[in-house]
């Protein structure tokens, strides 16, 4: 089962930017407790889109995204002459945020991903994979999480929301809304 960090600090940033510096996020499970501290200097960018999110330049709420999705991803990796990063599996903003900022702190520190790489710590027991996606004409590493069995989307048995993961970008918005 894959399951977040039981007990995390993390600074980090909302989609708005507003620093979580210190905040704790519970989990709900009782897995051993681990305790992450960062000093950020988040100098990049997270722009989310998802059903039910106000504009705050038309004050329309979007309604265009595919049940279960959503159109997370970052934007300044590139002072660090590296990809940016995307999520688009609907988990709740401020995880989504958390990975993203994750990522890129770790970037920031140094590190580089690449296509195809697993990478651990995010979650407590379970890699997630960075897969290149194209996102409003660029490349980025879309964050592919695996089901509660730790099933990728192309693995047999896969938990069908998972599975959305590896539709493009533009498959999973559609001007208008979705009619399921």
């Amino acid at each position: 089962v894959c399951r977040p960090v039981n007990c995390c600090f993390v600074a980090a940033s909302d989609i708005n930017g507003k620093p979580y510096t210190s905040k704790m996020m519970r989990c709900g499970f009782s897995a051993r407790r681990t305790v992450i501290r960062m000093k950020p200097n988040i100098d990049w960018t997270i722009h989310g889109c998802a059903n039910g999110v106000v504009c705050e330049i038309d004050g329309k709420t979007e309604n265009g995204f595919m049940p279960g999705t959503c159109n997370f991803h970052t934007h300044g990796m590139e002072r660090y002459n590296h990809k940016d990063f995307q999520m688009t599996l609907g988990y709740p903003h401020k995880e989504i945020c958390r990975i993203l900022n994750t990522l890129g702190l770790r970037v920031q520190a140094g590190e580089c991903f690449k296509n195809g790489e697993m990478v651990s710590g995010i979650y407590e027991d379970c890699d997630v994979r960075l897969t290149e996606f194209e996102e409003t004409g660029r490349t980025v590493l879309r964050v592919i999480i695996p089901d509660k069995n730790n099933r990728f989307p192309e693995d047999a048995g896969c938990d069908v929301r998972y599975t959305f993961q590896m539709f493009t970008t533009d498959f999973i918005y559609r001007e208008g809304g979705w009619k399921i």
